[in-house]
């Protein structure tokens, strides 16, 4: 268990390149993450060459920085080589440790690199203790926590585990759980897990009444109704330091490094005045400037403080908003003067924007105004502005300027104290030692001898003045002792030369301070070897029923499997059911469980054991933990993004019985896979796959027209409801009453019955059709059709596709697959 008592917490920084490297550093990160040019899940940031990496970990180990390099999206088994090739190459340079969500990754590293720490991605959707033990017996040492959780759930994993805990303080807010999101990769072949996603949470949605096919609340249609605004915990870091957090992480390494600037310079302010025992209080010219430099509308705590889904989106604007500054007093539409009341002053250089009537705003940077009054200004600005717009401003020169400094002149702000002492003797060569508080001694001599000095002799203020120019080092000489003889010839060029010489060795030995790894490490030659799979293929058929009634009907027609959900159901009535049929019942746990629902999975479980069920659907590894020593066959869920024959690997190490294939693999990857491994694989060929779960619930937000001085009357049970997006389609909405959770669906089922042929040539065990949306007899109509068609069957589909093909279907990744 961590104790911040004992250990300061350390203030995480995000890096995209070099800019925002020095804007880390000397404004008072402790450690920094970044990524290289692929496999990781910021691609679209600059990130760093394999080349540039070993000056950045030299850079900032020399500053006593920490470097965290992401490895951490889902990787197939073509890539998992350069994967490692990646990582042994950084591991010899020393990284601190890499932060993964790929289970067969994770192993490899491990098993090749057992000094490397590993530290679980956000992408892991760790969110609960069983979570983050089972990843703590795989040999994580920190784990990076799902945004969601409050600031009891967090304390709840770091009082039960040893393992480090890391989570979000700042900056953009997923609206889904990380890593269950596949909203950009199935609308526009950009996956989230791949570090590419396009954020489609960030367009405008409108909420509709799927039986009425009304929009709900017209004054919100269009509106951003996913966006949700950034997280700002300044104001609450003494109970996030004390809930045993041991890393605190702000996001945003696509971000301007101006931002990492004064994010990183208001978090160590904030969190130093805490170590010092000063009352925490966070003053208004601070959260201006944090506003400033980027906000969405205000900022939020995100969810350590529970749930406010009425004040988490920012629904007018998803970029940033600045600060208002004032609104138009007159605008003249023949001279395009404009002139604005201020209630903030404006200077030359600021950027400002005038919100216009239908979101088209107009910008501009103020270099050529008239001051009317103290707080009326004119400016030239063409648009189609009225009175009343109000004006924001979007950037500051004086602020931006400041911040500037930190990085276009590194090493002027942040200076490491160092001690020296210098000795200069008639005959001898000279030596100049130089120390830390850390530790670090060097020692440095001259080739030039001291000579008797003919004309004027070199004094200590001399070696004092040269000794001390340390300007373009991260060093500041605090004291120097010296030992100089009188009447000595000395070179001002050797003083210098001598001085350079001990500043490289400090700066060598700093550099190698974390190094704990041994840099001959390689991969070892067995890495990649993979068993064969001596599976046959077979064509079993499972259905995951979202509701129940017909469960009867379904057995009759004999499929092979069944899934059903573990919330609500009334287990000795279902199998009883089931007794007189060959069908499996495996029951399907929650997808997401957080510490309470866990509590209720639990106790479900211990009443499932005892039943005649075949087995379980894991979901997550929490549920992966809990069932640890279980009789019943096992099943991987794809929300555990089995993605190469690697994660495969490990499920079949743990005896599961069979897995899940990501939905977002094509039938070339899934066809490598199946090669390796004996275990079964199954694919989903049929149902309206999940594209986000979220902790936020759209319908009861705009019911209540995002006001939070109403009280939510349970409105996501009173009918059906989806999201209209900017092409007309619309993605059906499941909430949760009891916790407001929500899952988004695909607007369009898969339907592959078509191409089964060719899909059944994959050599996959299984396939599974889900059904969400669907009536009864819809349900029995695609079952028998497909059964009849995985048994080579002469079926005639032309009415059943032709319904299909007029409402819409999507042959998902299949014929695609994401990049």
């Amino acid at each position: 268990m961590y104790d911040y008592r004992v250990n300061q917490v350390e203030l995480l920084s995000p890096v995209g390149n070099w800019a925002s490297l020095y804007a880390a550093v000397q404004n008072g990160c402790d450690a920094v993450y970044l990524g290289g040019k692929s496999f990781n899940a910021r691609e679209n940031a600059d990130n760093f060459t394999v080349e540039e990496l070993e000056e950045v970990f030299d850079y900032a180990h020399i500053r006593g920085v920490k470097i965290y390099v992401t490895v951490n999206t889902l990787y197939k088994d073509s890539e998992i080589k350069g994967v490692l090739e990646f990582i042994e190459k950084i591991y010899q340079y020393g990284v601190d440790g890499v932060i993964l969500q790929d289970l067969g990754t994770a192993k490899l590293v491990k098993d090749n690199f057992p000094n490397l720490e590993i530290h679980a991605s956000t992408q892991m959707t760790i969110h609960n203790l069983e979570g983050a033990k089972y990843l703590e017996e795989l040999g994580f040492s920190r784990v990076v926590m799902a945004r969601e959780l409050s600031i009891a759930e967090v304390k709840e994993i770091a009082d039960n585990t040893d393992l480090e805990i890391e989570v979000f303080v700042h900056g953009a807010l997923c609206i889904s759980y990380s890593g269950q999101c596949l909203m950009s990769s199935l609308i526009g072949g950009r996956s989230g897990n791949r570090g590419r996603c396009a954020q489609p949470c960030r367009l405008p949605y409108s909420l509709v009444d799927l039986d009425s096919g009304e929009v709900v609340k017209e004054e919100y249609a269009k509106k951003y109704l996913l966006s949700p605004k950034d997280i700002n915990t300044l104001k609450i870091i003494p109970k996030l330091i004390e809930a045993g957090i041991t890393s605190l992480k702000i996001e945003g390494r696509m971000k301007r490094p101006e931002y990492t600037a004064l994010v990183t310079e208001k978090y160590r302010k904030y969190i130093n005045e805490y170590f010092e025992n000063k009352a925490h209080r966070v003053l208004a010219k601070d959260q201006e400037e944090i506003e400033q430099i980027f906000n969405r509308g205000g900022f939020i705590p995100g969810y350590y403080l529970g749930k406010d889904n009425l004040d988490l989106i920012s629904h007018q604007r998803p970029k940033n908003w600045g600060i208002k500054v004032g609104e138009v007093l007159a605008y003249n539409q023949q001279t395009k003067e404009c002139k604005i009341k201020l209630s903030k002053e404006l200077d030359q250089g600021d950027g400002i924007e005038i919100w216009i009537d239908g979101g088209r705003n107009i910008g501009m940077v103020l270099s050529d105004y008239q001051q009317i009054s103290k707080d009326i200004i004119s400016v030239e600005i063409r648009g189609k502005i009225k009175k009343s717009n109000p004006v924001y401003r979007t950037s500051q020169k004086e602020l931006l300027e400041r911040l500037q400094e930190s990085y276009v002149f590194p090493d002027t702000i942040k200076k490491i104290e160092i001690f020296g002492q210098i000795s200069a003797k008639l005959g001898r060569p000279m030596e100049f030692n130089l120390w830390d508080s850390a530790g670090h001694y060097v020692s440095a001599q001259s080739e030039f001898i001291p000579e008797e000095a003919q004309k004027r002799a070199i004094t200590s203020e001399d070696f004092r003045e040269q000794l001390s120019k340390l300007g373009n080092t991260p060093y500041q000489l605090e004291d120097l002792e010296l030992d100089i003889e009188d009447n000595l010839f000395v070179p001002i060029s050797k003083i210098n030369e001598l001085r350079r010489d001990a500043v490289e060795k400090l700066d060598y030995q700093r550099s190698q301070q974390f190094i704990m790894n041994p840099r001959n490490n390689k991969i070892k030659e067995d890495t990649f070897n993979l068993e064969p799979s001596k599976l046959e293929k077979t064509m079993e058929l499972a259905v995951y029923l979202k509701d129940l009634d017909y469960i009867e009907e379904v057995l009759e027609l004999g499929v092979d499997r069944v899934y059903c959900d573990s919330r609500g159901l009334q287990i000795g009535e279902i199998v009883d059911k089931f007794r007189d049929y060959q069908t499996q019942l495996f029951v399907k746990l929650p997808q997401i469980s957080r510490s309470a629902e866990m509590k209720r999975v639990k106790s479900q479980i211990e009443d499932l054991e005892k039943s005649e069920i075949s087995g379980y659907l894991v979901p997550h590894l929490g549920a992966a933990e809990l069932l640890k020593g279980t009789d019943k066959s096992l099943i991987a869920d794809y929300p555990l993004n089995t993605f190469n024959s690697y994660s495969v690997k490990h499920w079949r190490g743990e005896d599961y019985q069979s897995l899940v294939l990501s939905p977002e693999l094509n039938l070339q990857e899934i066809k490598e896979i199946a090669r390796y491994n004996n275990i079964a694989k199954e694919l989903i060929i049929y149902g309206h796959l999940p594209m986000m779960i979220t902790e936020y619930c759209p319908i009861g937000t705009v019911k209540n027209e995002f006001s939070s001085k109403k009280k939510c009357q349970g409105e996501c049970s009173k009918g059906s409801y989806g999201l209209l997006d900017r092409k007309r389609m619309v993605a059906p909405i499941e909430a949760n009453p009891n916790s407001c959770a929500t899952i988004i669906y695909n607007s369009q089922p898969l339907y592959l019955i078509e191409y089964l042929d060719e899909i059944s040539l994959t050599g996959c065990q299984s396939y599974r059709l889900d059904f969400i949306l669907e009536d009864k007899e819809e349900v029995l109509e695609v079952i028998r059709a497909y059964q009849a068609k995985l048994k080579g069957e002469d079926v005639d589909l032309s009415e059943l596709s032709f319904r299909f093909k007029k409402k819409g279907y999507t042959t998902g990744h299949y014929y695609r697959g994401v990049k």
